[in-house]
């Protein structure tokens, strides 16, 4: 018997050929204390098992589409909840040059940096549409990205900027 395969990256070092080998990924967060790993760490998770894992413990793969048309591989934080804001999927464009965040919480927003990764300008990019590649009715997330976000002072609104 073959002992199973252990893969461990980072969540922002995820590739998009990561996600087509496994479209699936966990925090292994009780492995935390592990040397090298941290909150951020993931690891393959099987996708039929994924709606035990609706409260923000797995990434899944996802596919964006920019205002021009580009389609573009990615990932989102799938919630079991009916009010699903962009804080909670956190969308994620993996490109060559890099991957690209929308969500910004109470970080000052610098968005010169990813229409560099884009290789766009903002009327190419926005607004984008998301949609997982996972998931079932109650896991399936399909939204619209109006620019990037960031948390207002009442932490109850944002603000999208372009």
């Amino acid at each position: 018997m073959t002992a199973p395969i252990r893969i461990r990256k980072q969540v922002y070092e995820l590739t998009a050929d990561d996600l087509r080998q496994f479209p699936v990924w966990e925090f292994a967060l009780d492995e935390e204390g592990d040397e090298g790993q941290d909150e951020a760490t993931v690891r393959p998770f099987p996708s039929e098992d994924i709606e035990d894992r609706l409260d923000g413990s797995v990434v899944v793969a996802a596919t964006f589409e920019l205002a021009d048309g580009t389609r573009l591989p990615g990932y989102l934080t799938p919630r079991n909840s009916e009010a699903r804001t962009l804080g909670d999927l956190q969308p994620q464009i993996i490109t060559d040059r890099g991957q690209v965040m929308f969500w910004y919480g109470r970080c000052p927003l610098q968005t010169s940096i990813p229409y560099e990764k884009l290789n766009r300008a903002s009327n190419q990019v926005f607004p984008v549409r998301f949609q997982s590649l996972v998931g079932s009715e109650i896991s399936e997330c399909v939204g619209e990205i109006p620019g990037f976000c960031c948390l207002n002072d009442d932490f109850k609104t944002f603000t999208a900027r372009q």
